[in-house]
């Protein structure tokens, strides 16, 4: 059952460090104090003056207070504060407005009104609306000037903004006020803004002021409504607003919102158009202006027009039609052909200096969006086949190629991937600039290159922010390549979550888990105690349970641990749901906490003998349970009877070899970390070098474990969750070591 909505009128602050971005790459460490030195004069004063933080962004945060005069003090001391030694460049915006409380999130006109009125400051100024300037009117110790009135971005009125003058206080100079009219130039603009409205109705070539329209503001392709009655359909529906957005997308003057956004993430959220507030909340996910509403019927006629299909085109803001298109008809085996007519109309409202695009065979293309659609399961089997069957039915369409590479990367599989990546460059010799990119992309990404792979990647994020997809690529790869949380929150700041509805939207819940494994790296448990319970709310594999449960061990709530574990087993999540066992005890095991995790690591030998992962190496998450539980022996036994079957497995040789470190027998220890070198994989990414540094580190050789670990690094070693670096218990012993420390803050 959803949470109470509440809600309540109160004095909204936002906060937000100018030019961080630019910040942090002049000067990483410099930008770190000056986010930590925003955390603390935030926290301090907002307690002092009556406040409480909702968010905490890093270089931006979102504050409630009683009363506009507790804010406005409130935000005086602070940037008083910010101007001292250290200075931090913080711009702020006061409002009092509605704000409405639910499911542990805060949204409302009090919300956005305050968010848009800090945009347009300055740091060391503080930006007002004309509401708090009413509540200071007893109060002539806080000094204010008008800088007019300002039209804000999704605020539908201008608002008067003024910005407070104390001694100390940056005030902007140079913003533009809307003009005021004399009443006769009002009734004259009035007159001549009838006038052609009258011509633009009567003008036989009116199209051309909708085409004016579309080309400056964005516009989104929903999925089209199956009204066929037919679910064996519902695919077009996909299909059509793939391929619409695909093709305006390379126009030149188009200015279109991605598909991953606009149809397949949103959408799937449980996000619809029927009321303004929907449409306002679509509007602010996706920044789309205008929308292509579609469908399609079966109408029971001739063969190839037995489907016709529908559209207009919609304004978000006021749900009004701005042009209807004209009907297409089509063969309903050839969805297709609908859909290209279809294409080509909108495209009319667009002069395409871009690549035309080669439509792909329907059979491939449904393929392909099948693959796409199941893309968050565990069916691994389903997807590639499909991938498979689009690229042969259609070896000339490239977007199967590209998911294929992801495929591939997410499954480990390296050669695969270096091997499609020759495909492509092969097959497709004219590629458009973004193509390229993601080809560069992808070649530095299968070389270890982490740092070239985040570069090329960040190109591609700069050309829609908002494009969900690839904005959870980007928190993985901060989190992942450069180990670097607010990074990774930064993005998660770029596309609001307030408004979406986990259930049924796997990338939606992707996301949420992303920015939980960032929030509690930076232990920032106000911003994870806000993601836990959506989280919760999307449970269905084993990350999400996995990052609940990290959540759970950080508030030590052995409670919510139990009630997650019997919940995993009850519904058999995954063939590994076992691991959480185990899990729940490392994770116990890095915050320190050796009794709870001697409990859960004992869980987890007991249901690893009841019942056994299945797994390629029988026994090996026992042995794992026994070495963690300090049973080296056991584990020994185990370890090398595995070793013994299967001698090239890099990993349990590996671990055999941490045993025997941990059993001080060191000869037998050096002996795996030479074994090792002769394991060495084609795609090796540094594995090697990790595994020996783990061993070096037990041993207490430090500065060869620090070493390997560093080359581990150059060669494109990875910060995974749960298992690598600060998140490795068997590297606890480096965790004071000043060379390992100086690593860390280098690839950090």
């Amino acid at each position: 059952m959803a949470d109470k909505e509440v809600r309540k009128l109160a004095a909204v602050m936002f906060t937000d460090i100018q030019g961080y971005t630019a910040l942090t790459q002049q000067d990483e460490n410099d930008a770190l104090n000056k986010v930590t030195l925003h955390r603390k004069y935030l926290e301090q004063f907002t307690a002092e003056f009556n406040g409480r933080v909702l968010h905490f962004y890093g270089d931006g945060s979102l504050s409630i207070y009683e009363s506009a005069l507790d804010a406005v003090r409130c935000a005086i001391a602070m940037q008083l504060a910010y101007q001292s030694d250290h200075p931090v460049p913080v711009r702020i915006g006061v409002h009092v407005g509605d704000i409405v409380f639910r499911d542990d999130t805060v949204f409302g006109d009090g919300v956005n009104v305050a968010s848009r009125i800090q945009t347009a400051g300055i740091p060391g100024s503080i930006l007002i609306s004309d509401r708090v300037k009413a509540e200071l009117f007893n109060h002539p110790e806080i000094q204010t000037k008008s800088i007019g009135k300002q039209n804000l971005k999704n605020v539908s009125t201008p608002i008067e903004v003024f910005v407070i003058t104390n001694p100390g206080i940056v005030v902007p100079t140079g913003m533009k006020k809307i003009p005021e009219m004399n009443k006769r130039l009002r009734y004259l603009s009035l007159a001549i803004l009838a006038a052609t409205i009258w011509w633009l109705v009567q003008n036989p070539f009116r199209k051309y002021f909708h085409k004016d329209v579309f080309t400056q503001e964005s516009i989104s392709v929903p999925f089209f409504e199956n009204n066929t009655g037919d679910s064996t359909l519902n695919h077009v529906s996909q299909m059509a607003s793939h391929w619409i957005t695909k093709e305006l997308s390379v126009s030149s003057n188009a200015n279109v919102v991605s598909y991953e956004t606009g149809s397949e993430m949103v959408q799937e959220a449980g996000l619809g158009f029927g009321t303004k507030e929907v449409r306002k909340k679509y509007e602010l996910l996706t920044g789309a202006v205008n929308i292509v509403k579609g469908d399609y019927l079966l109408t029971g006629l001739k063969k190839d027009s037995s489907m016709m299909m529908s559209a207009f085109i919609t304004n978000l803001q006021s749900g009004k039609k701005i042009q209807t298109l004209n009907d297409v008809y089509c063969d309903e085996t050839k969805p297709l052909d609908c859909i290209k007519s279809m294409s080509e109309q909108i495209k009319g409202y667009w002069i395409s200096k871009g690549k035309v695009l080669r439509a792909p065979t329907y059979e491939a293309y449904k393929a392909y969006l099948a693959a796409r659609k199941a893309w968050r399961s565990n069916d691994k089997a389903y997807i590639f086949a499909q991938l498979q069957k689009s690229i042969t039915l259609d070896p000339g369409f490239m977007d199967p190629y590209f998911l294929e590479l992801d495929y591939f990367f997410n499954n480990k599989m390296p050669q695969a991937a270096a091997d499609t990546l020759q495909a492509i460059n092969k097959r497709f010799t004219e590629l458009n600039e973004r193509e390229q990119n993601l080809i560069l992309y992808h070649t530095a990404d299968i070389a270890g290159h982490n740092e070239d792979t985040y570069n090329y990647f960040f190109t591609e994020y700069k050309k829609d922010p908002k494009d969900m997809f690839v904005n959870n690529s980007g928190m993985v790869l901060a989190l992942e390549y450069k180990h670097n949380p607010r990074l990774a929150l930064r993005f998660f700041n770029d596309i609001p979550f307030d408004s979406l509805r986990v259930e049924g939207c796997s990338y939606c819940a992707e996301r949420l888990e992303i920015a939980m494994w960032a929030a509690l790296d930076l232990d920032s448990m106000s911003l994870a105690d806000i993601l836990a319970p959506k989280i919760n709310k999307a449970l269905y594999m084993r990350q999400s349970y996995g990052m609940l449960m990290m959540y759970d061990v950080w508030k030590n709530d052995t409670a919510a641990i139990n009630k997650l574990l019997l919940k995993a087993e009850n519904t058999k999540l995954d063939r590994n749901w076992q691991y959480l066992y185990y899990l729940a005890g490392r994770l116990f095991l890095l915050r320190g906490e050796e009794e709870l995790a001697a409990i859960y690591t004992k869980k987890s030998i007991d249901v690893q003998k009841r019942k056994p992962t299945e797994e390629p190496s029988p026994g090996r998450s026992l042995a794992r349970s026994y070495y963690l539980d300090r049973q080296y022996d056991k584990a020994n036994i185990i370890y090398k009877e595995a070793h013994k079957k299967d001698p090239e497995d890099a990993q349990i040789t590996a671990e055999l070899g941490m045993v025997y470190a941990r059993q001080g027998k060191k000869e037998e220890a050096i002996k795996i970390i030479n074994e090792l070198e002769a394991l060495r994989a084609p795609f090796d990414y540094g594995d090697t070098e990790y595994y020996q540094g783990r061993i070096y580190s037990i041993l207490g050789e430090l500065d060869k474990a620090t070493n390997l670990l560093a080359t581990a690094i150059e060669k494109g070693k990875k910060y995974d969750l749960w298992t690598t670096f600060h998140h490795d218990p068997d590297l606890e012993a480096l965790k004071n070591f000043p060379a390992y420390q100086d690593l860390m803050n280098t690839f950090n």
